[in-house]
């Protein structure tokens, strides 16, 4: 019987060694889980900052289009008012200068 008993409390030993090996392994995995955890956060929130950084660049870049587009328009008004007082003044011009001929024909018929 006492080898049965010494046989038995080996095998309650070995189960008890076995039972804190696991313990320490489920403690490890558990342990880098976690860590896995923070680095992910810390890839997140560092994600989310480059992303917020960019739409700022961006933001930034559109407004400066908008404002060049925007002078560029207004350019173009200017000249298409200069082109059509141009075109008025040679219009008249013109027109003056048709009818002063007409009146110069008459008068040499």
């Amino acid at each position: 019987m006492t080898e049965q008993n010494n046989n038995e409390a080996a095998l309650a030993q070995n189960i008890g060694h076995l039972t804190g090996e696991i313990r320490a392994m489920h403690a490890a995995i558990l342990a880098s889980i976690e860590h896995l955890r923070e680095d992910m956060r810390r890839i997140e929130t560092s994600s989310n900052a480059r992303i917020d950084r960019l739409e700022d660049k961006m933001a930034d870049r559109l407004d400066a289009v908008e404002s060049k587009i925007g002078e560029l328009q207004s350019e173009d008004k200017r000249i298409i008012e200069k082109v059509a007082k141009i075109g008025a003044l040679g219009g008249g011009a013109g027109g003056a200068l048709v009818a002063g001929m007409v009146e110069v024909l008459k008068r040499m018929s």
